[in-house]
C-alpha cells in the first residue's frame, strides 16, 4: 500500500489514479507549482482499472493500426482517413509530454512503460481487402503514415506474423504495418507522475480512501468520503474537483448536479485479452 499524505484545502481534488488524473496533476503541478493538489484512490495501488496493463491493450492509440477510426467510404469511394490522422497529431502530443516528462525526471526509466512495437492490421474476405487498401492509399498519402506498409501477399504476412497464416485457407487476405508503433503501459506510466507528484511540495495522494459525494458550496467543491482501512469519514475541499474515477465517474459526477451530467448513462464493455508468456511465440 502507498503511503498516504493529505493536503487540506487544495486548489485541486483529483478523484482515482488512472491515467488521465496523473497526466493532469502532472500537467498542473508542472506549469504552476505553486498550487495545492490532491489525489484520492480507492485501492491500495494506482492505476488498478481500466489504466492496468492487463486491462489495457497499450497499443499507444495513434490511429495506425485501429480500423475503428476509418469506417466509412466517403462520396468518391474511398475511406475516410481523417479520424486517424487527427488520432495521430494527439498522439504525437503525448508523446511529446512524456519525452518532456522524461527529460524533467518526472518519468525515471522510460523504457519500464514506452516501448517502440510494430503496429499491424490483418482483415480477411475481399471486401474488407479492399477497404484495407484503399484506407492504406489514402494513409500512406499523408506525411504521418509515410512509412506504412500494405502486402496480399501471404509470404510477407507470414514474415510479419507466423501465426496469422496457420491453418488459413484461400480467403483473401491483407495486412498492413508500421514499424514505428508505440506500445504504452498506462498503468506504470500513471504510477511514476502520481509519485512523483506526491514527492513535490503542496501535493499528496491517499490511497484506499473512496470519495462517496460531491458538493457545491459557495465557490468551491466539498468532497466527502471514507478511508476503507479505518473506516473513517472526511471530508475535503477544493476550487476544481477532476473525476478520473472509472465506473464511478458517473454516479459522482451526477451527485455534484452539474447541468452537464443530465443525459449521459453508461454501459459495461467486456472482453478478454489472448496473453502469451512463451517468448519463442512471441
Amino acid at each position: 500500500m502507498k503511503t498516504s499524505k493529505t493536503i487540506e484545502n487544495p486548489d485541486v481534488i483529483l478523484i482515482g489514479s488512472g491515467i488521465m488524473s496523473a497526466t493532469l496533476g502532472t500537467m498542473l503541478k508542472e506549469l504552476d507549482p505553486a498550487l495545492k493538489i490532491q489525489l484520492y484512490e480507492m485501492t491500495e495501488s494506482f492505476a488498478q482499472e481500466a489504466s492496468n496493463g492487463w486491462h489495457n491493450a497499450g497499443t499507444g492509440h495513434a490511429g495506425i493500426c485501429e480500423l475503428s477510426y476509418t469506417p466509412d467510404y466517403g462520396p468518391d469511394g474511398k475511406v475516410k482517413v481523417a479520424k486517424a490522422i487527427e488520432i495521430f497529431q494527439q498522439f504525437e502530443h503525448s508523446k511529446q509530454f512524456w519525452g518532456y516528462a522524461a527529460r524533467k525526471g518526472i518519468l525515471k526509466n522510460s523504457r519500464e512503460c514506452i516501448n517502440p512495437v510494430p503496429h499491424l492490421s490483418f482483415v480477411y474476405g475481399q471486401a474488407q481487402v479492399d477497404f484495407l487498401k484503399s484506407r492504406f492509399e489514402g494513409m500512406q498519402a499523408h506525411h504521418f503514415f509515410k512509412d506504412m506498409e500494405y502486402t496480399e501477399d501471404r509470404e510477407q504476412i507470414k514474415e510479419w506474423a507466423p501465426l496469422l497464416l496457420a491453418g488459413r485457407d484461400d480467403t483473401p487476405i491483407a495486412a498492413t504495418k508500421m514499424a514505428p508503433g508505440t506500445d504504452v503501459n498506462y498503468g506504470v506510466l500513471a504510477s511514476k507522475m502520481i509519485e512523483w507528484l506526491g514527492a513535490q511540495p503542496d501535493a499528496g495522494y491517499a490511497t484506499c480512501h473512496r470519495i462517496t459525494n460531491l458538493t457545491k458550496v459557495g465557490d468551491r467543491w466539498e468532497v466527502e468520503g471514507i478511508n476503507l482501512k479505518t473506516k473513517a469519514r472526511f471530508k475535503n475541499s477544493a476550487k476544481f474537483v477532476f473525476i478520473g474515477a472509472g465506473g464511478g465517474s458517473l454516479p459522482l459526477l451526477q451527485k455534484s448536479g452539474i447541468p452537464e451530467s443530465k443525459g449521459f448513462g453508461g454501459f459495461p464493455i467486456g472482453g478478454q485479452w489472448l496473453i502469451c508468456d512463451k517468448p519463442e511465440i512471441v
